[in-house]
């Protein structure tokens, strides 16, 4: 799926100064140690992946990696949410429409969807048997995305388009359900939803909580209102 990068000797996982430009060493260990990590949950899966294998491919020692991360579930889950191509960045064009749309855009545009969409699917039977999978998992990749749309909707709030007694946790789990369902039921294929069907999806959940403008009533209801003079003219007559 992603390939790890050049091995590394331990030596250059440790602080130090860097020969030439480039990015530190540092840094360069800590992707290196993701994608390691996010090649064998591919091939091997949660429950089989070791530290000792990722810190083999990725060319440092396990003390590199246990410095950076407690466990293996948050190794797995900051893996899984620093998969560039699935980041959400924010948005705040001043409208909650496009905001959304385009957060929707963001998480469907890339060719590599498939790939990390049969990666989630894997992980969703190893966060049902390991609890502290779950845990990261809900921290470092659910909680960062739901805290983007939850703004946008609060920021909708703020501005009157959306009404302010809804549930802002119900509307954004009927959001991200649809996203997250059409990307199973498709293998991540970017073409399951595109602009069009997911301006339909948002329009629908927005007919639901945003703000009713006041409608005037029917023309057929309405009196015609008199002239000043009229008024004067039928009183007198009486």
């Amino acid at each position: 799926m992603i390939n790890a990068m050049t091995a590394m000797s331990e030596s250059d996982a440790r602080p130090g100064p860097t020969k030439g430009p480039g990015r530190p060493r540092s840094e360069r260990a800590h992707e290196a140690i993701l994608d390691a990590t996010l090649d064998l949950l591919v091939e091997e899966g949660f429950t089989r992946m070791s530290i000792e294998a990722v810190a083999s491919r990725a060319g440092v020692g396990k003390a590199t990696i246990y410095r950076r991360w407690p466990s293996k579930a948050d190794l797995v889950a900051e893996a899984v949410a620093c998969i560039k191509h699935r980041e959400l960045r924010e948005v705040d064009s001043g409208s909650v429409r496009e905001d959304l749309i385009e957060l929707g855009l963001q998480a469907f545009k890339t060719k590599e969807s498939g790939e990390v969409t049969e990666l989630l699917i894997k992980l969703m039977s190893a966060r049902a048997h390991h609890p502290e999978l779950q845990e990261a998992f809900v921290r470092h990749v659910i909680e960062p995305r739901r805290r983007i749309v939850a703004n946008v909707l609060r920021r909708g709030m703020e501005r009157g388009e959306v009404r302010r007694d809804i549930d802002v946790d119900l509307a954004m789990d009927v959001l991200m359900g649809l996203v997250s369902y059409r990307s199973m039921m498709s293998a991540g294929l970017a073409s399951s939803l595109n602009r069009t069907s997911l301006e339909g999806v948002i329009d629908l959940v927005l007919d639901g909580i945003a703000t009713r403008s006041p409608q005037a009533p029917p023309a057929q209801t309405r009196s015609p209102q008199a002239s000043p003079a009229q008024s004067r003219s039928e009183t007198s007559s009486r």
